[in-house]
């Protein structure tokens, strides 16, 4: 029943009787919003800290001199804080707050107490100055909270169990809202009027702040709105007007209809001057009496090559090359180009669809996307930007691979510049990195134990000779190569040793390929 008393009141306006001036009004308004529920308190708020802007609309149905309906829209933004509460303490450390979008539909009733317009006699005439009215209505009013709960590292002011309930119940709906309130009309202008109104908001509804069992569970939300508008009536009532008034001013509006002269054709062309958009020209008459002196089928009044035949979408002016420009705009009349061009082709010498002047390469062609530079590794790098334009690398590298490959070691049996057959792999490893890579360059560098390079000169030098015959050997150019001997100078790294001091002079028995790029 509780629910169902707003509709009795909507209805209360059917039974009134009377008529106004004008049926309808369409207004609209700005305004504020201010909630209050578990996030915020009356009596703590009276300064309302949460103001929000909000806009509304509305059609209003001027029933009788006391009573109207409207349907009306408001749209705003919602928000409430902990922070708003002076006391008790513990609600500011608790630090809840939330933000949501709201938009409100409501059929409400209005009551004029002392009437829209002061009754003159027996009829209605000027509106009256300042109309007070009451109101009371329903609708539905969407929400869909954004709560920021501050329990990220535990709040011992938040029940957890009451806050997951939250958390979990679903929040984006439309809630029933029964807003009632009051307001001022206030004369302006044939019949329109400036407003202010104010009305609490409550709604059916514990979750339009997303906030019910972790606050007060007990108690619905609701919020205050206030906006000031402007209204202008419109369908005038025809009953309301003095009656000997209405007739004079038929009487003053008659007017005799207007007499044709059905035989009157100055130009002796067979049209009557009414039917003729040219009267002092003779013409024809598919062209309402205009001549047409070329005869392509536009009026010479609207030909813009009056003595040249020309299609109709050209105003009918020629078009040599049927290129869709007009021969008095082409500058190459008898070849067909492009309205950019004014009738003419751009230059294209290496026929890639962009014209010379915005090629970048007009000598070799490329993609748009490059300005007609070619790119011959695919990689999205124009050649002339590329330092490895064979190989497909990235913007951070000019063009080449991200970064040179990891170092290879090559490892020798002791006293010798043979290497173990296990290291065959490697070196065919480094072939392909070479080859795959036209821009990587390659230092070789020989090492021996200590005892070995005592006992054999240059061994260092010698292993990484071989190891930069075989290279060569396989077609990797020696202008890309460069080798040198270390001897015992510079032993693994720390990384690498181990326990074992015959596994650590073995890992000094090697020649180390390290890539380079310029």
């Amino acid at each position: 029943m509780k629910k169902l008393l707003p509709l009795i009141f909507l209805f209360l306006p059917f039974i009134s009787f009377g008529q106004t001036p004008f049926k309808w009004d369409f207004g609209g308004g700005l305004g504020i919003t201010s909630y209050q529920g578990d996030l915020d308190a009356l009596k703590v708020n009276t300064g309302f800290r949460e103001i929000h802007f909000s806009v509304a609309a509305y059609l209003r149905r001027n029933l009788s001199n006391n009573f109207a309906t409207r349907i009306g829209l408001v749209a705003g933004k919602l928000a409430g804080d902990d922070a708003n509460f002076a006391e008790p303490e513990w609600r500011v450390l608790r630090g809840i707050y939330f933000e949501s979008p709201f938009a409100e539909v409501t059929a409400i009733a209005e009551y004029y107490p002392l009437g829209m317009y002061p009754k003159r006699g027996k009829s209605i005439k000027a509106r009256r100055a300042v109309a007070p009215y009451l109101f009371i209505g329903v609708g539905g009013a969407y929400s869909n909270p954004t709560v920021f709960w501050n329990d990220t590292n535990g709040n011992e002011y938040i029940d957890p169990e009451a806050a997951q309930r939250d958390k979990e119940a679903k929040t984006n709906k439309v809630n029933i809202v029964t807003p009632l309130g009051l307001g001022l009309r206030f004369l302006l202008k044939d019949h329109s009027t400036f407003g202010l109104e104010a009305a609490l908001r409550p709604t059916y509804s514990d979750y339009l702040d997303g906030v019910s069992q972790a606050g007060n569970p007990n108690e619905n939300d609701w919020y205050f709105t206030a906006q000031i508008g402007f209204s202008y009536p419109f369908g005038k009532n025809k009953r309301n007007k003095p009656i000997a008034k209405t007739e004079e001013l038929k009487e003053k509006t008659k007017e005799k209809p207007r007499q044709k002269d059905l035989f009157v054709d100055t130009d002796k062309d067979g049209i009557a001057d009414f039917d003729d958009d040219c009267p002092i020209t003779p013409g024809l008459k598919s062209l309402k009496g205009c001549p047409d002196k070329d005869g392509d089928g536009v009026a010479d009044k609207y030909d813009l090559c009056s003595e040249q035949p020309g299609p109709v979408e050209l105003n009918g002016c020629p078009d040599s090359d049927d290129d869709g420009i007009a021969d008095k705009d082409d500058k190459c009349p008898d070849v067909p180009g492009q309205a950019a061009y004014r009738g003419c082709m751009p230059s294209d010498q290496d026929e890639d669809g962009i014209a010379d002047k915005d090629d970048l390469c007009p000598d070799a062609a490329g993609p748009v996307e490059l300005n007609g530079c070619p790119d011959s590794d695919g990689d999205g790098i124009a050649d002339k930007d590329d330092k490895c334009p064979d190989v497909a690398g990235i913007a951070d590298q000019k063009g080449c691979p991200a970064l040179p490959p990891p170092d290879k070691a090559i490892y020798f049996r002791a006293a010798q510049d043979n290497w173990y057959r296990t290291s065959d792999e490697t070196l065919d490893e480094v072939v392909g990195i070479l080859k795959n890579d036209n821009s990587l360059k390659a230092i070789i560098s020989g090492h021996t134990d200590d005892a070995a390079e005592t006992a054999t000169a240059n061994l260092s030098g010698n292993r990484a000779k071989k190891v930069y015959d075989f290279l060569v050997s396989q077609g990797i150019p020696p202008s890309r190569l460069q080798f040198t001997g270390k001897g015992s100078s510079q032993p693994v790294s720390e990384k690498l040793l181990s326990d074992d001091p015959l596994l650590n002079q073995q890992l000094r028995r090697r020649v180390e390929v390290r890539f380079t790029r310029e």
